[in-house]
């Protein structure tokens, strides 16, 4: 289903007027006519998109069915979503039952109890090494932003005109040479 307010680049809670100069500009932009050759077809299409989106958002009947419409199919895809999100969990559970304990129907509750313990373990051991790659990177990003910030002042530092600005500067400012001689 098409979103006819992405069509013309507006929030859901645009007034008509929004809705009206928003066409006129996208029409304007996307006319056939001001287009090369090569791109009037796109532009034609561009055009009948705009068109039946600006149909159906300035008329005050439409637009409040087709909001009806849009917010039902919204409501359909979060659905599909828990069903997806449903089926996963059930097969990753079905998974380690099998790995760990044969299948569901022969385990009891102390054979349960283990899976569910081994479980837990291959899970936390999973959640550590995740979080230990995201801080890596997070280290490695860090250690490249202040290597190239080193390098930027480095390079700056030995050129000579902004080397002689920068020792005007700090003896200039007193807060600056205050700190560079405490830590001296």
């Amino acid at each position: 289903m098409k979103n006819y307010y992405e069509v013309l680049e507006v929030n859901e809670n645009a007034s008509k007027e929004v809705i009206e100069k928003a066409y006129k500009v996208l029409a304007k932009k996307y006319h056939p006519d001001l287009q090369e050759d090569k791109n009037k077809k796109a532009a034609e299409e561009k055009i009948k998109v705009l068109n039946e989106a600006y149909e159906v958002l300035s008329d005050p009947n439409k637009k409040q069915a087709y909001d009806a419409k849009l917010q039902r199919a919204r409501e359909e895809e979060e659905r599909k979503k828990q069903v997806q999100q449903a089926a996963y969990v059930n097969n990753v559970q079905n998974l380690y039952r099998e790995q760990y304990g044969g299948t569901a129907n022969t385990t009891s509750q102390k054979e349960q109890k283990k899976i569910n313990k081994q479980f837990k373990k291959e899970y936390k051991k999973e959640l550590l090494r995740l979080r230990v790659i995201g801080f890596l990177r997070k280290l490695g990003a860090t250690c490249l932003v202040l290597g190239i910030v080193f390098l930027i002042c480095f390079l700056i530092y030995k050129i000579p005109a902004t080397n002689r600005w920068i020792k005007n500067w700090v003896n200039e400012t007193p807060a600056i040479k205050y700190i560079i001689d405490a830590i001296s």
